[in-house]
């Protein structure tokens, strides 16, 4: 992957930056929205999460610690990537990072490029994972799906005496002749022997 389209991966992207006001702040969102993405900005922290927003930024401060713990566990929950900007050199602030699990942890000084190479890495990862949970989803529903055809061909093969493809043909002629899917015929298989 090419640079230029490592920073097209965050064209579109809605994120919020809880900061404290400063011209850094502003020339950062400024840059950001030269890269095509939609920064809003404040300060101090709140603990709703802020709407739509796809990534957040959040400067880490000790005395917010009751807001910024409310604030991740709604994060967590929602799969929201979140950077915590922090000074990396104050011990006291490791115990609170522990505590909110941020998706990635940056210096809160902000260093534009640093920065916008840490959000392009996070952005992808959390869109990996998000593909893998759909697959994942979709996997189990497969295996739910192949285990619900499994259980008619074996009840069939029980009560009538059929092997393994025999039951699986019978199924997939009524499904034909019925106009349906194999799945929901499977489900009357076993709803209609159930019940008889």
């Amino acid at each position: 992957m090419n640079e230029s389209s490592l920073l097209t991966s965050l064209a579109g992207v809605r994120l919020h930056i809880f900061h404290p006001d400063s011209q850094s702040v502003r020339a950062f969102c400024a840059s950001l929205a030269q890269l095509g993405c939609y920064a809003q900005h404040s300060w101090p922290p709140v603990a709703d999460l802020p709407a739509d927003r796809q990534l957040l930024l959040v400067a880490i401060e000790n005395h917010h610690e009751a807001v910024l713990t409310r604030l991740f566990s709604a994060l967590q929950h929602s799969h929201i990537p979140t950077i915590a900007l922090a000074n990396c050199h104050d011990a006291r602030l490791f115990p609170l990072l522990l505590t909110l699990q941020p998706t990635a942890i940056a210096e809160r000084e902000l260093n534009p490029f640093a920065l916008i190479v840490q959000m392009i890495g996070t952005w992808q990862s959390a869109q990996q994972q998000v593909q893998l949970r759909h697959e994942l989803l979709a996997r189990q529903q497969r295996t739910a799906r192949n285990e619900r055809l499994a259980q008619a061909k074996g009840v069939l093969m029980q009560n009538f005496g059929l092997d393994e493809s025999g039951a699986y043909r019978l199924m997939r002629t009524e499904a034909m002749n019925t106009r349906s899917s194999l799945e929901f015929t499977a489900e009357r298989v076993i709803n209609q022997l159930e019940k008889g």
